[in-house]
């Protein structure tokens, strides 16, 4: 790993070992395990799998076996190295790959569920990746995606220097942009819903910085390339609480059909809160009021 004037955002990652969790960490990685159906005699791709936590923590909570591929190599030494430290009842069902979504090393029909945490949205040649990931799901199976939305506009200067921070632009999508981007034709969108985020006290996030910045890994570096790696974490963590202020997190849950253009018969009635994919593209607003 070069560890010049400026380290790459996924190797920076890598190199202080953030477990690099979805939004809502272990929370929301239970509630996708049952939003999906996920159990022990299924097989997981995970997609962008970075340092592994999710693959991690769905074949632990499970049983299922899971598979991580991500483009970095660093990040996927790292989840390899997560993965020998664990027992051997999880080590064994877990594995980890550098390789590309847009060409897949699996099979037809091998998965039951592919999950990813964000990866998608910034991909380039996204209708070959949903492509390469539909050609590899078994009829039925289930696709999540964990994705960031904008609920408020940021300040002019910040997406600057989130590009800054991590070497690509993020557009500056509501949930309803990021939606159409992702969830294509000729898959069944079989749940949407949206959660809000929020930005932590700074001396939260300077605590958190240190913290991991203490590690004996990063001790070990020389002292210029340690300070430097500190500062940059730093400032990393400080960039990202400021954008947090102003996101909110999707979890988009697609279904592969059984059949090709046979669309599903739309519903009518629906709960308040659920995302209307049929008619209005809106969420059901709760109307009236309990009296009984």
């Amino acid at each position: 790993m070069d560890l010049g004037q400026h380290i790459g955002y996924v190797d920076l990652v890598s190199l202080v070992g953030e477990t690099n969790r979805c939004p809502g960490g272990k929370r929301a990685i239970s509630r996708l395990a049952q939003s999906l159906h996920v159990g022990p005699h299924h097989r997981v791709l995970e997609v962008g799998s970075n340092t592994g936590f999710t693959s991690i923590e769905l074949a632990a909570i499970t049983g299922c076996r899971a598979d991580g591929v991500e483009i970095s190599a660093a990040a996927v030494e790292e989840a390899r190295r997560s993965a020998a430290a664990l027992p051997a009842r999880i080590a064994e069902r877990v594995s980890f790959r550098v390789g590309d979504v847009r060409k897949l090393p699996w099979d037809e029909e091998t998965f039951d569920v592919v999950v990813c945490g964000g990866a998608l949205g910034f991909v380039e040649g996204r209708e070959l990746a949903f492509s390469e990931i539909r050609r590899v799901l078994r009829p039925l199976g289930m696709v999540s995606i964990t994705h960031l939305y904008y609920r408020s506009n940021p300040p002019a200067s910040l997406p600057d220097r989130l590009a800054d921070v991590l070497g690509f632009r993020v557009p500056v999508y509501g949930w309803k942009e990021w939606l159409e981007e992702l969830a294509p034709a000729g898959w069944e969108l079989y749940d949407f819903t949206r959660r809000p985020l929020a930005a932590r006290p700074t001396e939260v996030v300077d605590a958190y910085a240190e913290h991991l910045t203490s590690s004996a890994r990063i001790q070990a570096l020389p002292p210029e390339q340690r300070d430097r790696v500190r500062e940059q974490w730093r400032h990393a963590c400080h960039v990202f609480n400021d954008n947090h202020r102003h996101l909110g997190v999707m979890d988009l849950v697609l279904r592969r059909p059984l059949a090709t253009g046979v669309p599903e018969q739309p519903e009518l009635f629906l709960e308040p809160g659920v995302y209307d994919r049929y008619f209005t593209h809106e969420f059901v607003p709760l109307t009236g009021t309990e009296n009984r």
